[in-house]
């Protein structure tokens, strides 16, 4: 009876070490509505394939010894999952976009999410404000532009509004427009897949806003804030996260 308990105290020991090795989940939402390349769904737009999201969740994950664990959420969803600790954090997140911010722990700035003028090639560069006076500015319909705003409301430019990111290029194709406001992170990914198209345009100086983003973190998350702005801290301090922005973001 005693070597058959041995027989099996051994095995036992073994997974309950196995088991302590494990590391914790950390479990990052992503909004379905996040365009790419923030995230890359699958074919059938259930789940998360790819996408800055994803890369930086495993990054930030790695760096705090945990596990990363992706739940795909609906728009609306969003603000709840934080908040009731469905989720422990979401990122590419401000507190200007939250309704309930205040009721969420925010992390260090992670990275910027920068709008720049694009144009085709040969115009000459904007690297102000009142360089756009005259011209017919390409805007994405439902956003806002307060920075713009004086040259609107004066009738010193006009704004032309399309659906959508890839009819902003379409536009300036056929002079319909004259410049168009896009972000850094959407033009690249574009630029990446359309190779011949984009070699007719310009990305110019002039930033027209620049936000920043971070890790909105529940607050009845068992990870810390404290030691999630450790782990982002570290990852600015060695590299990885430049490393990481440098595959997404257009470099001058």
């Amino acid at each position: 009876m005693a070597s058959l308990h041995k027989k099996w105290l051994l095995p036992l020991c073994l997974f309950s070490v196995i088991a302590q090795a494990e590391p914790a989940p950390l479990r990052i939402g992503v909004s379905d509505t996040d365009a790419a390349p923030i995230a890359v769904l699958a074919e059938d737009g259930s789940t998360l394939s790819g996408g800055l999201a994803r890369d930086l969740g495993a990054l930030l994950a790695d760096e705090m010894g945990m596990k990363p664990q992706f739940t795909l959420l609906a728009r609306r969803r969003v603000e709840p999952s934080i908040e009731t600790g469905k989720v422990d954090i979401i990122c590419n997140a401000n507190p200007d976009w939250f309704a309930n911010s205040a009721r969420l722990n925010w992390s260090h700035e992670i990275y910027p999410l920068t709008e720049r003028m694009l144009s085709l090639k040969g115009q000459p560069p904007l690297r102000q404000l009142d360089d756009l006076a005259g011209k017919r500015i390409g805007t994405i319909h439902g956003y806002h532009y307060p920075s713009l705003e004086y040259l609107w409301s004066g009738n010193r430019s006009e704004r032309v509004t399309e659906a959508r990111f890839d009819l902003l290029p379409k536009s300036l194709e056929k002079r319909l427009s004259d410049v168009a406001i896009v972000t850094e992170l959407t033009y690249v990914w574009w630029a990446r897949g359309h190779a011949q198209e984009a070699a007719s345009f310009k990305i110019h100086p002039l930033v027209v806003s620049s936000q920043p983003t971070m890790c909105a973190l529940s607050q009845r998350s068992p990870v810390k804030l404290d030691q999630l702005n450790r782990a982002i801290d570290r990852l600015h301090k060695s590299g990885r996260l430049k490393t990481l922005m440098s595959h997404y973001l257009w470099q001058e």
